[in-house]
């Protein structure tokens, strides 16, 4: 992933916590920013010329755009889906149906959408998700 992106993007999203949650949800996933389908329709380059500091790069993200290319159903997996749909969600206020959401995740990206929840609730320190092994009642077990 381009590193002046990711730079722009954490930039634009400083000191707005529930931005920088959705930014940071989708730099760990990856997925769509790699997509130049989802970059041309969705994200936008400040050009240097109309940066306060030229050294300081600005990217944004057209989140009521991201929420069409939902719409739109850009080809993708359940699990991209999903964390496009929590971004969205965190970027504009929109709700999302969590049970509906966490369903297909896999336990990385459950604890980048926890990590994403704790950083939009304006947490200053960071937070580890840990599972530990699910343990079933006595009544259950086939011993």
């Amino acid at each position: 992933m381009d590193s002046r992106l990711i730079e722009g993007l954490r930039n634009w999203a400083d000191g707005l916590s529930a931005d920088r949650a959705a930014v940071e949800l989708l730099i760990t996933h990856e997925s769509w920013l790699a997509r130049p389908d989802f970059l041309n329709r969705c994200v936008a380059e400040t050009p240097v010329e109309e940066l306060l500091d030229p050294a300081r790069p600005i990217t944004t993200i057209n989140w009521d755009e991201a929420f069409w290319a939902l719409v739109d159903e850009l080809p993708a997996s359940s699990s991209m889906v999903a964390i496009l749909r929590i971004a969205v969600s965190l970027g504009t206020g929109e709700p999302v149906d969590l049970r509906d959401a966490l369903a297909g995740l896999d336990a990385t990206n459950a604890a980048a959408v926890a990590t994403a929840v704790v950083t939009a609730a304006q947490a200053e320190t960071r937070v580890n998700v840990t599972l530990a092994p699910r343990k079933l009642p006595d009544w259950l077990r086939e011993d």
